[in-house]
């Protein structure tokens, strides 16, 4: 309960897209449970297009990401945790080795963590379809979101699972340690702390770049990429 407060208190969003706040959709997991079993998934798919923010967190500081893992685990108690990620990504050796070396370590449930490659299609992204190759069927999304029908769901066990991404993740390492006050000093107040962007295209600097919720699109394109005579901007976000 008091790590839940910390992250709702942060007003850390889901950073894959929708921006639903994360402590509110850990807390109503943790109400769907009753007497049925809870899962996590962290979504490392990244399947739209051009974008490779997550793969870049994933390939720096993949630790970072599992032991934000490991708080939710404990957070929302669920019964074991899985990452969703491409199979032909680089970065799925590099959070093999990283969940290894927590196992190594000796840290408490990091061993019930799954690594799971999937498939290269788009729809392998969308939450629901990643919860489908997870339990080892083709990536279709369901009718009922993961909150409502999650991993391994009967019709007695409805087995409410929560979905994050890799940033949104690796946010919650940030927090737990520095704490949420430290979070709400960037970004916007509705919108806290700082989000990854991926700039590719007609511009002199493509890259990857963090920045404050809030920044607009000029900053990010023109003063830091150094795009110049923009005809059009693509704006796209991470799955889920």
């Amino acid at each position: 309960d008091d790590i839940i407060e910390i992250v709702s208190a942060s007003g850390l969003r889901g950073r894959g897209g929708a921006g639903f706040p994360t402590g509110a959709k850990w807390r109503s997991i943790v109400d769907a449970a009753i007497d049925s079993p809870t899962y996590l998934v962290c979504n490392a798919a990244e399947g739209e297009p051009a974008t490779f923010k997550d793969r870049t967190l994933l390939a720096r500081n993949p630790f970072g990401v599992i032991e934000g893992m490991l708080i939710a685990m404990h957070a929302v108690g669920v019964e074991r945790a899985y990452v969703g990620i491409k199979q032909r990504f680089d970065e799925l050796q590099r959070m093999l080795d990283a969940r290894d070396a927590f196992v190594e370590a000796g840290w408490p449930r990091a061993a019930d963590i799954r690594i799971v490659g999937g498939p290269d299609e788009y729809l392998f992204g969308e939450e629901s379809a990643m919860l489908e190759v997870i339990e080892g069927k083709l990536p279709l999304p369901r009718i009922l979101p993961p909150y409502q029908t999650g991993l391994f769901a009967t019709m007695r066990q409805l087995n409410p699972t929560v979905v994050n991404n890799v940033e949104t993740l690796s946010h919650v390492t940030q927090i737990l340690r520095e704490g949420a006050d430290w979070f709400r000093q960037m970004g916007t107040t509705e919108a806290p702390g700082t989000m990854v962007f991926t700039v590719l295209g007609d511009v002199a600097r493509p890259g990857v770049y963090e920045l404050p919720l809030g920044t607009s699109i000029r900053r990010l394109v023109v003063d830091l990429a150094g795009a110049r005579d923009i005809q059009a901007i693509y704006a796209g976000t991470s799955n889920s």
